[in-house]
């Protein structure tokens, strides 16, 4: 068996597109040799900033033979009634080399079909890859692309060279102009000679000997040994990132590690401030003392070493030095001005066009947020309406300004600097909660309500403007929001999701309330595709997501309950019967005009047995479902499907010569739909044969 070594040599392309480039081009490759016809091992890919690497194991030397079905047009266009080919079956033969005579008929989901067998000879594996590899590097989806210089292709960054070896063969192709070989470079400041690569065996040791670690695993290896050595030494602990070692990963071809310090003066600054400083814009690693506060001290890699390590480590200090003074600046300066100054300058800031300004989302954020308290005592409401008066207010201050990520943080250090109840200013912060996956929930119930005010409010927003995510594209965090929004109200029983809706939807400017039924409508569904995407993600299958999504979810902790007896129960052998019977009783009744149940109507013994079953189940069931019992209460509806069945079997139920006994049947049957219509859709449940 053979193994492949395809390496292509770039300039330095961007740390966030490389995880995701590795990932497809394993994927591209895969499916290309599937298409091939040509069995493969394991594929890998991985790389540095400046080069892109796949390699794939157990390889044949050449392909098998194989034969190839070629499906034509349908029989009765390639063959005429007196069973002679016409001219369509015999321009589709010729195509292929062959004759009419050469035909077969194969019988398909969509009819008779014409078609060809092929017997095509295996071809070498070298010849393939030849062939597939130009394809499959240009086919590697950048986030953006470019063409450079007086070349035709389109590539991240400028390619150098490609490497192209099955075992020991250098592959012969070129990419518009640059062809593969066994040659590529070390590292661009310590190894000025080409590197000879001899096998895909001996690619990242030889790399490794020319000053450059291949696979980011090992050089993640690397960043945390020297993590651990300097805290060994220094009796530090670094905060380790998991995104920024990441990040390091893909900005090194070989990380060394650098310790340096800034004044002690600087930890009076709010401890997230200097993180976000260093993490965010440095890309540096923080460093605490043994007792877990943040200490002057931090870790940089460099992508060399070399004899002036200390003037790299100055270097580093001294743009860190620069960060620190202007914010300590702009904290210093902001800490001067009461917080309702900067709240008056927020009627300055435009929020977006057609909603005004920073100001008048705030008003309606409080606005939303009363409403959603209007029944709770005094203090709450003064609470929740003094929270969200200065939710924003930070947003005009320069830290913020020159920190955009410090949002919500330094409006709660400069609340609590002002005397604002502790409580309070954390609430100024974490309203902004969750802010990505993962993230934490709002901590207080103040913070909560103006979190859910603030994020419908933007959704609503949108929605009225029109600014609807598409596909990938979503540049207002909608989906965010959204999500936030579901994860917040599963851990809140006593909100209901419509009820949010309506009141995002209510406060909007007087120009955009027009249709509002129609807007509701919208935002329903949107915020429908999160709470799936948060149901499945727990585990639950998609087709009973769908089946107690149909039902409602007004209640998302019902929804989810729910979702979770319907999903048991699903379990159960004799859930497939119920649900063809619940679906032929919905089906029935739907559409259907309501009338009354008339017992002087029920002639017929399978009537009457289903009647008084359905008393039964429903005085058994009503108390379940008031209780959220969900799962006894779905099983206690199963008891019902014998009588539904008899029902069925013995009478016709649509018989419309005799419209009074239908009527009374539909509606004997809509007394049995009343049973489970609020819990779930049973036809939307999908069993695997």
């Amino acid at each position: 068996m053979a193994k492949l070594l395809l390496e292509v040599l770039t300039e330095e392309v961007p740390a966030g597109y490389l995880p995701n480039a590795a990932s497809a081009l394993e994927e591209i490759a895969g499916k290309r040799l599937d298409e091939a016809g040509l069995p493969h091992g394991a594929i890998a890919s991985y790389g540095t900033p400046r080069r892109i690497v796949l390699t794939i194991d157990g390889l044949p030397r050449k392909q098998e033979d194989r034969t190839k079905k070629i499906s034509g047009p349908p029989k009765k266009a390639g063959v005429a009634a007196d069973g002679s080919f016409t001219n369509v079956a015999e321009g589709f033969a010729k195509k292929y080399g062959r004759s009419a005579k050469d035909l077969q008929v194969e019988t398909t989901p969509k009819g008779e079909y014409l078609y060809l067998s092929i017997e095509e000879k295996g071809r070498e594996t070298a010849k393939i890859f030849e062939e597939l590899l130009p394809q499959t590097i240009l086919s590697l989806p950048f986030p953006k692309t470019m063409r450079w210089g007086n070349r035709d292709i389109r590539f991240a960054r400028p390619i150098r060279s490609v490497v192209a070896l099955l075992d020991k063969k250098p592959l012969k192709f070129s990419l518009d102009g640059i062809k593969a070989g066994n040659k590529t470079m070390g590292h661009r400041f310590t190894s000025a000679k080409a590197v000879v690569i001899k096998s895909p065996e001996s690619y990242e040791s030889a790399l490794n000997k020319a000053g450059v670690i291949a696979h980011p695993e090992k050089r993640k290896k690397a960043i945390l040994d020297q993590f651990a050595a300097l805290e060994k030494k220094n009796g530090l602990r670094v905060i380790r990132d998991e995104d920024l070692i990441e990040e390091v990963c893909y900005l090194t071809e070989n990380p060394v590690a650098v310790l340096g310090s800034f004044k002690e003066s600087y930890l009076v600054l709010p401890r997230e401030l200097l993180v976000t400083v260093m993490e965010h814009h440095q890309r540096y690693f923080p460093a605490e003392d043994a007792k877990g506060n943040l200490a002057n001290r931090f870790v940089a890699f460099s992508n060399i070493k070399c004899k002036g390590m200390t003037a790299v480590r100055r270097g580093y200090e001294r743009v860190l030095e620069a960060r620190l003074s202007d914010a300590r600046f702009f904290f210093d300066e902001d800490k001067k001005h009461p917080l309702q100054h900067f709240n008056d300058k927020l009627s300055g800031i435009t929020y977006m066009k057609g909603l005004g300004t920073v100001a008048d989302k705030v008003e309606r954020i409080k606005n939303i947020a009363g409403e959603m308290v209007a029944g709770k005592n005094a203090d709450t409401r003064r609470e929740v309406n003094e929270v969200a008066t200065l939710c924003k207010f930070d947003l005009a201050t320069q830290m913020v300004f020159e920190f955009p990520e410090l949002q919500g943080i330094m409006g709660r250090e400069y609340a609590k600097t002002h005397g604002l109840d502790a409580r309070l200013a954390e609430a100024i912060d974490q309203h902004y909660r969750p802010r990505f996956s993962g993230d934490e929930l709002p901590g207080t119930d103040v913070a909560t309500i103006v979190a859910l005010a603030d994020k419908m409010d933007s959704i609503c927003g949108c929605f009225a403007l029109g600014l609807i995510p598409t596909g990938s594209e979503d540049p207002f965090s909608l989906r965010r929001h959204a999500l936030g929004i579901v994860r917040i109200l599963l851990a809140e029983k006593h909100i209901l999701l419509g009820q949010l809706i309506s009141l995002g939807c209510g406060h909007l400017p007087e120009t955009l309330k027009s249709n509002r039924d129609k807007l509701r409508g919208e935002v329903k569904q949107f915020l429908a595709g999160r709470v799936k995407n948060e149901f499945t993600n727990r585990g639950i299958s998609y087709d009973v997501v769908d089946a107690v999504l149909e039902t409602g979810f007004d209640s998302l902790p019902d929804a989810l309950a729910r979702c979770l007896a319907l999903a048991e129960m699903k379990k159960q052998t004799y859930a497939e019967n119920l649900s063809i019977t619940f679906r032929r009783a919905a089906n029935i009744v739907k559409g259907q005009l309501e009338y009354d149940l008339r017992e002087d109507l029920l002639g017929e013994n399978v009537e009457k047995e289903l009647y008084n079953v359905w008393q039964e189940v429903s005085q058994k069931v009503a108390p379940l479902k008031d209780g959220k019992e969900f799962l006894p209460a779905l099983q206690g509806i199963a008891d019902i499907r014998p009588a539904v069945d008899a029902l069925f079997d013995g009478v016709m139920v649509m018989d419309k010569e005799h419209p009074e006994l239908m009527n009374n049947r539909v509606a004997l049957l809509r007394k049995v739909t009343g049973l489970f219509e609020d819990l779930a859709d049973f036809s939307k449940l999908v069993f695997n044969k």
